[in-house]
């Protein structure tokens, strides 16, 4: 028996060409999201052949590489409906023209394949194929490394990463993350391990409120004492009203969690430990240090332990005021927390209407082919898919949400999304972006017909199209529709062999 163990990789894919079923791919932890293609895509005159132009993102500019240009083919003009995935390497943001977005998938390295030398020459960008269901599919893998040639912009990546490496000789370089906000213009750092999520300043509980404390936030049943960060950080209290920026930061300390009033959550960066300037000796533990951008702001960098200081007790009263649970209980609810702030990519589609799931939630995207009906199965869940010798239930949303299964249309996609060492596919009308987004806000009463499922629709996002429209888009709590609606913690064993269901231990197997 062979006993080769291969390793799996995470791509995204794109059809470059549709007429004649192109299909690039691209590691996909380098894709940043996908967009449709802006309207004010502006060309540059001075610029490379195969730049299309410049494209406004939100609150950047960023260049869009033409694909057919830059790989020699022969048309080079897009579709209407064509998409931009966006894409970062070392540090440098750039857009990709694709004519629509494919999959993301999950590739084993036996179905790489290394294109031979003797076909390539030294800035090839296809160096390698990838080669799907018996070689009936054929992806072309893209060395992003090679795709500005030999120009000043691609020794200027290539140089971040040496130059980031080799900035202490014999020294490795070591980098944390920080959540930026302001309080009144002025910014500091949390450090993202005790940056818990972040929420809308709504519904805060002022029966507490003290000259400090504002009052408390029931956060999925546990109470979360609020406080401003003004009084902390000494600066001027607002007596108006919140601004449209103002937010909430939940933060983890060594023995309960509180909520932060910010003015403005403004960015997630990745500092160099070596980069931050020590305060001279002030008696302040609170402050870490300090950190210059490149635009000569300071950003204040906070111990969150420190922070609150003679503000622990009246925080800590408050907090176990309500949550009277054990430490086992309040554990629980703390680790069933969902820390936004390491998962704030989504994957955006439409049942009907648009809904969307976190990406880290999502294995792979797939064609619903060979799918397979279980007899005498009732509920969502009457089909199951043969996944690489592990057999998972397919899950209609539409109809598992209560709408029209007639005008679904014919070529739906599967989502394989998991939950921990559980799989699911999720079938769908159509796959719309990949969009990044920091902030949710708690979902408010829903739809009756989402009746009984609002524990699956816990929260939402505010979501931006190409054409700039914003609307809330209801994001699937992926592990509370397997757990709390399917019983897939006891309900399916996956094996090569064949997949066994097992009765609910309350008794009730039905979606």
């Amino acid at each position: 028996m062979d006993s080769t163990q291969y390793r799996e990789q995470r791509f995204a894919s794109f059809i470059l060409d549709r007429e004649k079923g192109t299909e690039v791919a691209i590691d996909a932890e380098m894709v940043l999201e996908a967009t449709g293609i802006s309207r004010d895509l502006h060309p540059l005159a001075t610029g490379a052949d195969f730049l299309e132009g410049m494209m406004r993102l939100r609150e950047d500019t960023i260049p869009v590489i033409n694909l057919k240009k830059r790989l020699g083919l022969t048309r080079t003009d897009y579709i209407a409906e064509a998409k931009v995935a966006v894409v970062g390497m070392s540090g440098f943001r750039f857009g990709l023209l694709v004519d629509d977005i494919r999959d993301v998938l999950m590739v084993s390295d036996e179905n790489i394949h290394p294109i031979h030398p003797a076909l390539l020459t030294e800035m090839s960008l296809i160096t390698n194929l990838i080669k799907l269901e018996n070689g009936q599919r054929t992806l072309q893998l893209l060395n992003l490394q090679r795709l500005f040639g030999d120009t000043q912009v691609a020794r200027q990546c290539q140089a971040v990463d040496t130059d980031t490496a080799a900035a202490i000789p014999g020294k490795q370089r070591t980098f944390s993350r920080f959540v930026v906000f302001t309080v009144r213009d002025q910014h500091y750092g949390i450090p993202v391990e005790q940056a818990q999520e972040i929420t809308f300043l709504s519904e805060i509980d002022k029966t507490f409120k003290s000259d400090s404390i504002e009052g408390s936030l029931d956060l999925r049943g546990h109470a979360i004492p609020v406080i401003n960060a003004a009084h902390l950080f000494q600066q001027k209290l607002d007596s108006g009203s919140p601004g449209v920026g103002t937010r909430v930061l939940v933060l983890d300390s060594e023995e309960f969690q509180y909520g932060l009033i910010v003015d403005r959550i403004c960015e997630i960066i990745c500092i160099a430990d070596d980069d931050v300037m020590c305060l001279p000796h002030s008696g302040n533990s609170a402050v870490s240090g300090v950190y210059q951008q490149a635009d000569g702001s300071n950003i204040m960098l906070i111990r969150v332990n420190e922070l609150i200081g003679d503000q622990q007790q009246g925080l800590r009263s408050v907090a176990r005021l309500k949550s009277r649970v054990g430490d086992d209980a309040a554990a629980a609810v703390r680790a069933d927390t969902r820390h936004l702030i390491t998962a704030d990519c989504y994957l955006v589609f439409s049942i009907g209407r648009k809904f969307a799931v976190e990406l880290n939630d999502v294995q792979e995207i797939i064609e619903p082919t060979a799918l397979m009906n279980i007899p005498a199965a009732g509920g969502v869940d009457q089909r199951a898919l043969n996944l690489r010798g592990s057999v998972i239930p397919v899950v209609n949303l539409r109809c598992f949400y209560q709408f029209d299964t007639d005008e679904a249309p014919e070529n739906q996609k599967l989502i394989i999304a998991k939950n921990g060492d559980q799989l699911i596919a999720l079938e769908v009308d159509q796959i719309l972006t990949i969009y990044k987004q920091v902030q949710f806000q708690k979902t408010p009463s829903l739809n009756p017909k989402f009746s009984g499922k609002q524990d699956t629709l816990d929260r939402l996002i505010e979501f931006s199209d190409e054409s700039g429209i914003t609307e809330h888009v209801l994001v699937i709590n992926v592990g509370a529709m397997m757990n709390n609606h399917l019983g897939l913690s006891a309900n399916y064993e996956s094996t090569t062999d064949q997949a066994t269901v097992k009765e609910n231990s309350n008794g009730d197997n039905s979606a």
